[in-house]
């Protein structure tokens, strides 16, 4: 799971009203300001020369780049189980996302539990590196909702959320819980 759309889920999620969602967008974009702050000085603390750094990160002069003061007492964004859990909140079982994203970073990261999933024996014979049919399902589970949520999301920001792109995202969401629902027969998540 890439960590921008959960992030760009969490900016995206409907909010009570105007001002909520000046807040959250703030908020959001306060942590990159920040982040590209800190990146030169991280880039030199790992041997690349500051001015080195600062040339690889400047934007070409045709780049119109926003606001870059970042906000007094600034809010960084919610830890990650809260971004999955408001991520998989239409889901009926809302707190299966944070679950999904453990279990496959148990693959991802090789450890015991990962490494039970990437072997088992068929007809007595070993198969190493075969992804288990659950956490397969999982996987296509979790692959699905990424896709609804960011092509969703780029259609509505690509047309500035005219009335076709919204009904085209609500269209992916669907799918993604058609498909949610026929995995977790497999991977009992929900």
């Amino acid at each position: 799971m890439r960590p921008a759309w959960r992030r760009d889920s969490w900016l995206a999620q409907e909010q009570k009203d105007d001002e909520a969602h000046v807040q959250r967008s703030s908020r959001y974009f306060d942590e990159f300001r920040a982040r590209k702050e800190k990146t030169p000085a991280l880039f030199s603390s790992n041997g690349v020369s500051l001015k080195a750094a600062e040339q690889l990160l400047h934007l070409p002069d045709s780049v119109v780049e926003g606001p870059q003061a970042i906000a007094k007492g600034r809010k960084p964004l919610p830890p990650i189980d809260e971004l999955l859990l408001a991520m998989g909140e239409p889901s009926p079982e809302p707190g299966w996302l944070p679950v999904a994203y453990s279990l496959l970073s148990q693959v991802t990261h090789s450890t015991p539990t990962g490494l039970a999933h990437m072997a088992r024996y068929v007809d007595g014979t070993l198969r190493a590196h075969d992804i288990s049919p659950e956490m397969l399902a999982l996987a296509l589970d979790v692959a699905c909702l990424g896709s609804a949520r960011l092509i969703g999301l780029s259609s509505l920001l690509f047309t500035r959320g005219d009335d076709t792109a919204k009904q085209y995202a609500l269209g992916l969401e669907e799918r993604a819980l058609a498909v949610h629902n026929t995995a977790r027969l497999v991977h009992w998540l929900g």
